[in-house]
Order: structure tokens, then sequence, then C-alpha cells
């Protein structure tokens, strides 16, 4: 809290009156970080989601759901990471993880359910298979392995998520 104050040029009290805890100045961060903003706008109520709702088919869809995946992981990806690790050193933060993870599962489900409406997809794409698909696809850890571990460039994580979705789900 104290070097949280001093970044933001307020007293440690400032800082407390707001987020009474870490775990909540903690999960303000990831918020703000998946939302790119402080508004209170619910994910599923944003533009990017609007967008891929309208998108006329499938592969129009994924490719609004690849930039919106390489916009979101590179905001959050790093601390996805830090909450994961703290998670089991910490209930409350292990908590957060959950709440976090079962975000993760609803829009893989939203995903899956917005795609499987669309044309274009393989015949053999259940509901099932796309919300692994997804699953796997917005997972911070696949963001942070092709970035960190491959050298991939934010360009190139959007790219090659585009070409596994093609690969996986569309005909």
């Amino acid at each position: 809290m104290r070097a949280v104050a001093d970044r933001a040029g307020v007293s440690v009290k400032t800082v407390e009156a707001l987020y009474r805890t870490k775990t909540e100045l903690l999960k303000a961060t990831v918020d703000y970080a998946i939302a790119g903003d402080v508004e209170p706008i619910p994910m599923l109520a944003r533009e990017p989601v609007a967008a891929m709702e309208a998108a006329p088919d499938a592969a129009a869809m994924l490719g609004l759901h690849a930039r919106h995946v390489r916009a979101v992981n590179g905001r959050a990806a790093h601390i996805f990471w830090v909450v994961e690790q703290a998670a089991a050193a910490h209930q409350d933060i292990a908590s957060l993880w959950a709440e976090m993870s079962g975000n993760r599962r609803a829009g893989a489900d939203w995903a899956a359910v917005t795609l499987l409406a669309k044309p274009g997809l393989l015949p053999r794409v259940t509901q099932a298979y796309a919300e692994e698909v997804f699953w796997l696809a917005i997972d911070p850890g696949t963001y942070r392995s092709l970035i960190l571990g491959r050298g991939l460039s934010p360009a190139g994580f959007e790219a090659w998520i585009g070409n596994y979705y093609e690969k996986m789900l569309l005909a």
C-alpha cells in the first residue's frame, strides 16, 4: 500500500480508504487491466463483444475475437500470473483467482455459444469443443508463453490465435 500511495502521490490512508485491503486493490488492478478503463461496464456489454455478436460469419467473429484476446492479454496476462502465484499463499487471493477463473470460463462459454450461431464452422464443432478451443486461446499463460517463450510480438500472437482458430474451427 505504501508503494502505491507513494507512486500516486497520496497518503497510505487515502489508498486504504479507497481499497480497504491489498486484495481489493489487486482486484481493482485486475479489473482495470481486463477492461482497459475504469468504466463500470461489464465485459459482455462492451463494444468488442457487440462487434463479435454482429459479425456475419464465424471467420469474421474469430478475427475480432483474436484481436480482443490480444488486447486483454496484452494488458492483463502478467497481472493474472501475479494473482495465480499469490493464490497459493493467501486465501483471499485464492478466492480472487477462483473468481477470475470463473469469469474466464464464462467468457469461453459465451464465445462458443456466439460462434455456434454463425455460418462457416467445421461440421464437427460442438459447444464443448468450441469452449475448449476458446479456453486455451484466452488463457493468459498461452499469451505469456508465445510472447515471452517464443518471442512473438503482440501482432504475431494475434496472427497465431487467428491461425489456431482457423485450423480448429473453420470449414
